[in-house]
């Protein structure tokens, strides 16, 4: 993360600081413009892996204009602050907009507590975006010591003006409200709320019920044809870089979200392909709209690509979800052990190499009462099941046997032979 000295004397964040701790801890690479920042907060606030609840759905949700216009997956910054806060942990409370600075201002809590805006990238120094294009781009903005203000930003893109960079910049007074100054700003009040810690098989079904519905219509197609007849192909290329680039985070996001819940799994494994899968194709998007750009056509395939993985993102979901609480992933034993080893490893950041060598996994650093009790909860999440009381044993509990035993026990009713 960088410091930015733009205009001023670099903000010199303490190391102990939690938002600056978040944003070194986090992958603000997978995250857009409005979510970063609330990412970080809820990291901030909850701690690491907070933040992958807004990954755990996998949507294709595009708006059609009436008007002709080319279809978008972009949420406006209402509809995004709507729904963040539940999964976050966080009440995200939306005030009046603003258009005079020194009344922004007057919002930020004296405690040094940070204020999340949502405003006008142009306006925003430390952004490649500044002068050359108007967006909706979030902020925080806090009081620091000495009464300067300062505006931590985590977003993390390349973008046709150079690289946007996690910073931290710091104003005084005076030359912070000038920066809002004449645009309107949103200003959202930020409180800590227990997190809506939802089961992972609930999650995977509500994906397969709206992939469902996808698989039995012609969505994807009508959207990727808009894109291919528009008759302004410059128009078209530009604006689909920008819907893959959403769909690339979003998927990528996803990935981040399966791998926290379920590491080692078919789910974990399927969604980091298809988010690589996405990755290329914008890859392959940002090449047409720069060859649209020199006069030459548009390669073809990028539309039919974009449909394939559409619905390809609509099978893995509903494979995901399976038929019932104990079928979300395959139980393969060795597939399980792996899960159960990455798991641990996981809680409590161990090497998975050292996990899987340990017959005892009581001897390895921090492996304590509530460690055991997270692991339990993570293979129940990922697996969408409830292990039965009588099952949770200590002996069984502190091997990667016994947790594998348990796991194929209560999903398929079979139990691994072991080494």
């Amino acid at each position: 993360m960088s410091t930015s000295t733009k205009p001023s004397a670099p903000a010199q964040a303490s190391a102990t600081d939690p938002l600056t701790e978040a944003v070194r801890a986090i992958d603000t690479t997978a995250l857009d413009c409005i979510q970063v920042n609330a990412a970080v907060l809820a990291h901030a606030t909850h701690g690491p892996g907070a933040h992958l609840a807004l990954g755990g759905r996998l949507r294709f949700a595009p708006r059609f204009g009436e008007d002709g216009g080319l279809p978008t997956v972009e949420q406006t910054p209402a509809d995004q602050l709507a729904w963040m806060g539940s999964p976050l942990g966080l009440v995200l409370e939306t005030r009046r907009p603003l258009t005079e600075g020194r009344a922004l201002l007057d919002l930020l809590p004296e405690d040094g507590s940070p204020l999340y805006i949502v405003g006008d990238a142009w306006r925003m120094p430390w952004l490649p975006y500044h002068g050359h294009q108007h967006m909706d781009h979030s902020v925080l903005l806090r009081v620091a010591d000495g009464g300067t203000v300062e505006a931590v930003d985590a977003y993390d893109n390349e973008t046709p003006y150079g690289r946007a960079e996690p910073v931290v910049c710091a104003y005084d007074r005076s030359q912070a409200a000038a920066l809002f100054n004449g645009s309107s700003v949103l200003p959202v009040t930020v409180r800590p709320a227990p997190p809506a810690r939802r089961p992972v098989s609930e999650t995977l079904a509500e994906n397969a019920r709206d992939a469902d519905l996808l698989l039995a219509g012609d969505t994807p197609e009508r959207y990727a044809a808009a894109y291919r007849d528009h008759p302004d192909q410059q128009e078209a290329c530009t604006a689909l870089l920008l819907e893959t680039w959403l769909l690339n985070r979003s998927r990528r996001l996803h990935a981040a979200w399966a791998a926290h819940h379920a590491p080692g799994s078919t789910l974990a494994h399927t969604a980091r392909d298809q988010a690589a899968a996405w990755d290329d194709l914008a890859g392959q998007c940002y090449l047409a709209a720069r060859r649209v750009q020199r006069g030459r056509p548009v390669p073809p395939q990028i539309h039919t690509s974009l449909v394939e993985l559409l619905r390809a993102d609509a099978r893995f979901a509903v494979a995901a979800a399976g038929t019932g609480p104990g079928e979300t992933m395959p139980q393969e034993p060795a597939e399980v052990r792996r899960t159960v080893v990455e798991t641990v490893a996981d809680v409590l950041g161990a090497a998975p190499e050292a996990v899987a060598a340990t017959d005892d996994l009581s001897r390895l650093d921090g492996f304590a009462s509530f460690q055991m009790v997270e692991t339990v909860e993570r293979l129940e999440d990922s697996y969408g099941v409830e292990f039965a009381p009588g099952d949770l044993e200590p002996a069984v509990l502190r091997h990667v046997d016994g947790l594998v035993d348990l796991v194929l026990r209560t999903t398929t009713g079979t139990e691994v032979a072991h080494r």
